[in-house]
């Protein structure tokens, strides 16, 4: 038996446990958090931090207070959980993994350079003229993507993409169960892309819907694609794996997860700068259909060195229409886990910048004026007022808070849409973390584009005469 170490997914808590106990279930003595112990490496010499995988809790969902303008915070883990993972997330961890148990395997190692990776920055969306919009689901680790496009080929692709920045060095493996077959071509992988521009340099390692596996790059911007030769035979599940050391890229797949990987062609010199995405993708290879591809198992590498502060990575990606979140019941639903975001005026958008003063708060795009966003006029006095509260108005609640839907129109100008109620609002706002305040939104407007923000936020604390 070997003795090896591994990080509580809530708060960072390094533990020591021995390899005889890896799947058993043990508890954090810092937080108290039931975490089931992951698979010990398969070397003695450890270079990665491994995380557990935090027990499954019940379902939060979201009651609403009646008329209650701020009530206080439920005892509920739920705020503390959002601080300890955004600070997990500041200090780069290294390794995270968004699976039930670490896949087995000798695959290459990845040498210890330094590399960032944002743990709560999952997103998603079409890449190209993709013909119907594709979509993802997850549960109980295991993502359900659908996606259209004509192919990951030529000098332009089209398809659906679940990614993450990725700063540096790194890698994605995947166990994908199966792929609807929708085309001969159609396909599903693991991907690492430099920008979500449709010509952009990327390497990929994917399988068809017959079960053979290959890979695909795009060795600089706007350049012609390159694949190597088909490889393996029929069936499903199998696993993929997509790996970048510098300016060099390797694709793997194997039939098992006890197998060895096996390269897919030759290693790749593919241009790209040091921040690219990196994450799982479909293609139905026929526009305007749908194939659909569920993925397990999935584990993403970066060096546990890399311990340089990570900023969100700027995108023009939009995500998905989400339209099924807009409701102005938002006491019958759960605030959903994912990065704060949503439809305003008919243009999706993710938030990049988050603020809270005395004025209240802004969830908006990084440009200025901002591309979408929202400002809901709470006017704490103080902001400390905040702290640990939870903000309800539903539709036909007296003195509610003015709210701004905000916009750029098509001559690049500032549109506001002001509300003075008929919306039905819920954030809950958690304890601060040095000068940022997390929480969780709600919001859902009457207009006629129902417009809607939902998700998590860490909002940057300002001084009032600041501008948001």
């Amino acid at each position: 038996m070997s003795e090896f170490k591994y990080a509580c997914p809530v708060c960072g808590q390094h533990l020591k446990c021995d390899s005889s106990q890896s799947g058993s279930i043990m508890e954090c003595p810092t937080c108290f958090q039931q975490i089931t112990v992951p698979q010990s490496p398969s070397s003695d010499e450890q270079k990665f931090i491994l995380t557990g995988t935090k027990v499954s809790q019940k379902k939060y969902f979201l009651p609403v207070n009646e008329g209650g303008v701020i009530a206080p915070e439920q005892k509920s883990p739920v705020a503390a959980i959002i601080i300890v993972i955004a600070v997990l997330a500041a200090v780069g961890a290294g390794i995270f993994f968004f699976a039930r148990q670490y896949p087995h395997g000798k695959g290459p190692k990845l040498a210890p350079v330094a590399a960032t990776v944002n743990a709560l920055a999952w997103q998603s969306g079409d890449i190209g003229d993709v013909g119907a919009a594709g979509s993802v689901t997850q549960a109980d680790g295991v993502f359900t993507i659908s996606g259209s496009g004509a192919d990951t080929w030529h000098r332009a692709d089209g398809f659906y993409f679940v990614f993450q920045p990725l700063n540096g060095d790194g890698s994605l493996s995947a166990e994908v169960l199966n792929l609807q077959n929708t085309d001969e071509w159609a396909k599903g992988g693991v991907m690492i892309r430099e920008s979500t521009n449709v010509n952009s340099a990327f390497m990929l390692a994917s399988l068809r819907a017959d079960g053979q596996s290959q890979s695909i790059w795009r060795n600089a911007t706007g350049a012609e694609a390159a694949a190597s030769a088909l490889v393996g035979g029929a069936g499903f599940p199998k696993w993929v794996k997509i790996e970048r050391s510098g300016n060099n890229f390797s694709a793997y797949f194997k039939m098992k997860a006890e197998d060895d990987w096996t390269q897919l062609g030759t290693a790749q010199t593919v241009s790209m700068s040091p921040n690219v995405r990196i994450g799982l993708f479909v293609c139905a290879h026929k526009a305007g259909t749908l194939s659909e591809a569920r993925f397990d198992q999935v584990a993403l590498e970066a060096s546990q060195n890399g311990n340089t502060a990570s900023s969100p990575a700027q995108t023009n990606l939009l995500p998905p229409d989400n339209s099924n979140l807009w409701t102005l019941n938002v006491g019958a639903v759960g605030i959903p886990t994912m990065p704060v975001g949503g439809k305003v005026h008919g243009k999706n958008f993710t938030a990049q910048r988050v603020t809270v003063n005395e004025d209240g708060l802004t969830i908006r795009t990084a440009d200025y004026p901002p591309e979408a966003g929202v400002s809901i006029y709470l006017r704490p006095n103080p902001v400390e007022s905040l702290f640990g509260k939870t903000v309800v108005y539903e539709t036909n609640t007296p003195g509610a808070p003015l709210v701004n839907l905000r916009w750029k129109d098509a001559q690049g100008k500032e549109v506001k849409q002001p509300l003075s109620g008929g919306y039905a609002l819920r954030i809950e706002f958690g304890q601060p973390s040095g000068d940022h305040l997390p929480g969780k939104i709600y919001l859902c407007a009457p207009d006629d584009a129902k417009s809607y923000v939902v998700g998590e936020f860490k909002a940057k604390i300002k001084n009032p005469k600041q501008t948001q």
